[in-house]
């Protein structure tokens, strides 16, 4: 099979972030599912890329240097994907430690509420087990389950953690502008992640018009009018489409590596756009 003719999961997490997945493990899954092409796309860290790139060596699988960027619209998270970034430019490794510290306060602020409810958590204890990983949502569902509070991580959101929960904080230092420009400035693409996923849709058109490069089309559960509407919008606007698994190892039911996949045509397509912009 030739390379052009293979095909690519360009959305899954590792254990740098929110996934318990280690990356021989992801490398090791990629290369048993035949796809010849991945991106490790771990939130607001690029902390996986150096040693991903030894796993891409190993396994003969190439590694697209990617980030998937927490953004703030009208007290809403948006997603942003970034491709083919550099992840050792000063500027964005100089952010991605603010957003980290923002992460923090973020999580101390949902602990206080956590335990204003009666729930007892230790904050400290919580840090120390994060380590130096990116501190997110997850960590803190774990600590809950851990606990005895809750008996599953579906409960730990649902009860706490999701939007319009008690312990819910949307706290982020992008915009959605901010995000595309940080990952063009590192040299990458930008994608709207799981558009069917945005709060309000006519968001969608609206965050195109900011800049962005391309939109995610294929995704696990995304109804197929959606992806034929959001192909048909990168169509009109000469947009890139990227997609995959957003696979975050067990912590996500039904979401296997390649379980969704894109044809490396695309990943061709995002070379030439890159190449068009530096010429």
């Amino acid at each position: 099979m030739k390379e052009s003719e293979g095909f690519c999961d360009l959305h899954i997490h590792s254990n740098y972030s929110d996934s318990d997945a280690d990356l021989e493990s992801i490398f090791k899954d990629a290369s048993q599912r035949n796809l010849c092409c991945i991106a490790v796309t771990d939130h607001d860290t690029v902390k996986a890329i150096p040693p991903a790139k030894n796993y891409s060596t190993a396994f003969n699988l190439e590694l697209i240097e990617a980030i998937e960027i927490s953004a703030q619209h009208k007290d809403c998270e948006v997603h942003i994907l970034g491709y083919f970034i550099d992840s050792s430019y000063p500027e964005l490794l100089k952010e991605l430690e603010y957003i980290r510290d923002l992460r923090r306060e973020r999580l101390s602020f949902m602990v206080e509420k956590l335990n204003e409810l009666g729930l007892e958590l230790d904050v400290e204890l919580l840090f120390s087990k994060i380590g130096q990983n990116i501190p997110t949502r997850l960590h803190l569902a774990l600590e809950l389950i851990e606990n005895k509070k809750v008996s599953s991580l579906r409960e730990a959101f649902r009860k706490y953690l999701s939007p319009g929960r008690p312990a819910y904080r949307s706290r982020f230092k992008h915009s959605v502008k901010e995000a595309i420009d940080l990952i063009k400035a590192s040299g990458g693409l930008s994608f709207l992640a799981h558009p069917h996923m945005i709060a309000d849709q006519s968001w969608v058109e609206e965050f195109i018009c900011l800049g962005i490069d391309g939109l995610e089309v294929i995704y696990p559960g995304m109804p197929p009018v959606k992806r034929s509407l959001y192909s048909n919008l990168a169509s009109k606007y000469n947009l890139l489409k990227s997609g995959g698994s957003d696979a975050h190892g067990s912590y996500k039911a039904h979401t296997n590596i390649g379980q969704v996949k894109i044809p490396y045509s695309w990943i061709v397509e995002m070379k030439s756009r890159l190449a068009q912009a530096k010429t």
